[in-house]
């Protein structure tokens, strides 16, 4: 029963991704499997959390609760680009990773070197050009991609112990 359990929420996390453009579900899931070394990693969308364009997951490998992943959205100078944030258990940044950059300028933060200044953050304070590295041409995607990881890492804060 419990594995037809997990089963069911795990189509109901891909219809809910299906709502996303499909080169942003796949990558999703390809650097899911990629950063948890396990071609079953299954994810549970956390209803209670998932508004606007963020969808929040448990994610588990079998049945041990591996973290949490965020699938969002944030806007650069004039495209919006897509990105996951893994969250370990402590509900620190275990890894960010651009999934789609739309637009011609700013695609600097995609670097993975860039990113890897979010990771083991807590924070919902982390300050753009002081905490995180200004990055020269991609200041509005940079700015952006800051600010919405702050507000997510609130948010979880906030909100996390309800739902569990």
């Amino acid at each position: 029963m419990k594995k037809n359990f997990l089963i069911i929420f795990f189509l109901i996390a891909s219809i809910t991704l299906m709502a996303k453009p499909p080169e942003v579900s796949k990558k999703f899931e390809k650097e899911l499997a990629k950063h948890f070394e396990s071609d079953v990693v299954k994810t549970i969308e956390i209803k209670e959390l998932s508004k606007f364009s963020d969808l929040f997951f448990k994610v588990f490998d079998g049945d041990k609760e591996l973290g949490l992943v965020v699938l969002t959205s944030a806007k650069g100078r004039y495209d919006m680009f897509d990105y996951m944030i893994v969250y370990n258990q402590k509900l620190e940044v275990e890894l960010i990773k651009i999934l789609v950059y739309r637009s011609d300028y700013g695609s600097e933060i995609t670097a993975k070197r860039w990113l890897k200044q979010f990771y083991s953050k807590q924070t919902e304070n982390l300050k753009y050009g002081s905490d995180i590295q200004a990055i020269s041409g991609a200041t509005f995607s940079a700015t952006s991609l800051t600010k919405n990881v702050n507000r997510i890492n609130k948010f979880l804060r906030e909100n996390i112990n309800s739902t569990e």
